[in-house]
């Protein structure tokens, strides 16, 4: 029998669960083992015991439709994205691309203003390109600069290190205690 914690809840959730739950449970696993199509449809994932918004109406499937096997009305949140809003973003990725391909080590700001997109969207494309490794990013923060290659991009943020301009060195002033002081040196003794 289970000896841990967690096996034991386990052991208890499947106690709990309606006789249907868990034939389900068991048809699309052994459809899953032999590779034939789930029988039935997986269970709908239960919600969390988070409070709810203030205003939020809560349906529940109906019994009907859930018979069925019909999926519940889709909630309210981000849209789905349509094949138009793809192309657009596989054209924004493909021209960031391009600019970083073209250079030898560019900042991400000069990524947006050569392809024409703000930056917030070329920080995005950036990001993205760079983890499907098809660029590299040299150094972080303000010495961030992408290539086609990592060396070129180190090489990059290195360069723009060295020719970085920093803020001016500030003269010093005397304080005011240094300023009492040499003025009661150059002042006459009584």
């Amino acid at each position: 029998m289970a000896t841990d914690a967690f096996s034991q809840q386990i052991v208890n959730l499947v106690r709990k669960m309606p006789d249907e739950a868990i034939l389900a449970l068991v048809k699309n696993q052994l459809g899953a083992v032999t590779g034939e199509a789930p029988l039935v449809p997986p269970p709908a994932p239960r919600r969390s015991r988070t409070r709810a918004r203030a205003g939020a109406v809560q349906s529940k499937p109906s019994s009907v439709a859930a018979k069925r096997g019909a999926a519940p009305k889709r909630r309210p949140g981000r849209p789905r994205k349509s094949p138009a809003a793809s192309a657009e973003r596989q054209e924004t990725l493909d021209a960031v691309e391009r600019v970083v391909k073209a250079s030898s080590g560019v900042s991400a700001s000069e990524v947006a203003k050569q392809a024409g997109i703000p930056q917030t969207r070329a920080a995005a494309a950036l990001k993205e390109l760079k983890l499907e490794k098809r660029i590299f990013q040299g150094g972080d923060r303000r010495f961030a600069r992408y290539a086609g290659d990592a060396k070129t991009a180190e090489q990059a943020s290195a360069n723009a290190r060295k020719t970085a301009a920093g803020p001016a060195p500030a003269a010093k002033k005397p304080s005011v205690k240094g300023r009492k002081r040499v003025a009661q040196a150059a002042a006459p003794a009584k």
